[in-house]
């Protein structure tokens, strides 16, 4: 018997003693009483779950290919930011009247239509900045869950070729390489 086992051993084993009117120490109360056993059985509950739940033949692991897809979108999403920062300081910089400037507004616009398609992958956890846009296409994620580890990797190189697209784009732009 580990540990934590003889320790809830011996708390039923008080409240045994208790309720029979036998004390280690001093009595307890009716209401403590059922506290106890009420604490008691959650506990024996979640172990119970725990061990269950790790046994029970499945398992969470992330394959490879959902692994790697994950890696993708999260990183998508830094360079997205970087890039969007990037795109808004050139046009604080550019005048309208400048050549380049409607070619920055189609970054702009190619942009926005490449962030919808940034969608949070299944099994992931929404974590949006303090003071970022809370945005879902609930439906989108929907189509998502029903995509294989294999054809969700496939999307998320594709979204990340049209992001790398942009950044070069936008490189060309302001005169720099790809």
């Amino acid at each position: 018997m580990g540990s934590v086992e003889r320790f809830y051993f011996n708390i039923e084993e008080d409240i045994k003693m208790s309720s029979m009117g036998n004390t280690r120490s001093r009595p307890c109360s009716s209401k403590t009483q059922k506290q106890m056993r009420l604490f008691n059985t959650i506990f024996i509950a979640l172990i119970a779950l725990s061990f269950g739940s790790c046994s029970s033949g499945h398992s969470h692991d992330v394959s490879s290919e959902k692994a790697e897809a994950i890696s993708i979108h999260d990183q998508c999403k830094v360079d997205s930011k970087e890039f969007h920062k990037k795109l808004a300081n050139q046009f604080a910089q550019t005048s309208k009247t400048d050549s380049s400037f409607i070619r920055l507004v189609d970054l702009d616009s190619r942009y926005v239509k490449w962030k919808k398609t940034l969608v949070k992958l299944p099994g992931t956890e929404c974590n949006h900045a303090p003071g970022e846009e809370h945005v879902h296409d609930h439906a989108a994620e929907s189509a998502l869950e029903k995509l294989s580890d294999a054809e969700l990797l496939e999307l998320q190189k594709a979204i990340r070729e049209e992001l790398d697209k942009l950044i070069c784009d936008f490189n060309t732009v302001i005169g720099e390489d790809c």
